[in-house]
């Protein structure tokens, strides 16, 4: 299900808007509050931009030597095309997956990479493994795993960082400078999940859960003009 302003009725979703003008366009920051489940709807990113953005509020401090990250993702992006699907980083890139202009994908920041079946506009089931204790790395999509990569063994993801979908901050300090409009996906993400394990993928993450009912998500779009529908 794809959130657009028809679909966010109140009995679905609560909401904070908060609208101000900066360099003559219209800036909308969206606080979402769920009040039902999160697991059939959708952060849609339409077209690639510099400035619109998906903010996750972690439920926990994202001090990590272990995890599994879980999402869903659906794109139309071929060819020599990075996309950024996750990212967290405190003051360097700490835990992000990307697909590179080659079509692999990485995790984590390293330069190692998997070949696995690229993305599509049906939904895809993506997770990320990691265990620091080993450096053991695992990508899946749609339940089948890659091969084993060994990436920063005895590595620990640090606290206080932040957490985005969709795009990556060159520095989370100074966002309004904007975001990399060529690196931005172009599709559809939803049921993002992240535990401090390495475990099955059918449970629900316990520092990221996409069915929390909680105001765990922020979002800022900036529309080309006032007249333009919002979306998130």
């Amino acid at each position: 299900m794809r959130l657009t302003s028809s679909h966010l009725t109140q009995d679905v979703l609560r909401c904070l808007i908060l609208l101000f003008w900066c360099e003559h366009l219209l800036k909308i920051s969206l606080f979402l509050c769920f009040s039902g489940t999160l697991s059939m709807r959708t952060v849609t990113f339409p077209y690639q931009t510099s400035h619109s953005y998906v903010e996750i509020i972690p439920m926990m401090e994202m001090e990590l030597g272990a995890f599994t990250l879980c999402m869903q993702v659906a794109t139309e992006i071929t060819g020599k095309q990075k996309s950024i699907l996750f990212a967290y980083r405190k003051k360097d890139n700490e835990l992000n997956v990307w697909r590179e202009l080659n079509g692999r994908y990485a995790g984590m920041f390293s330069t190692d990479s998997f070949k696995v079946p690229d993305l599509g506009p049906l939904n895809s089931h993506l997770c990320l493994t990691w265990d620091s204790r080993t450096g053991a790395t695992n990508l899946f999509m749609d339940g089948r795993r890659s091969l084993t990569k060994f990436l920063r063994k005895g590595h620990i993801i640090p606290a206080g960082g932040k957490v985005f979908l969709g795009q990556d901050p060159d520095d989370i300090e100074q966002m309004q400078s904007g975001f990399n409009a060529d690196e931005c996906l172009v599709g559809e993400v939803s049921d993002v999940n992240l535990w401090d394990s390495v475990l099955s993928d059918t449970l629900r993450g316990n520092v990221i859960n996409w069915e929390t009912k909680m105001c765990g998500m922020r979002t800022c779009l900036r529309l080309p003009n006032p007249d333009s529908q919002s979306f998130c």
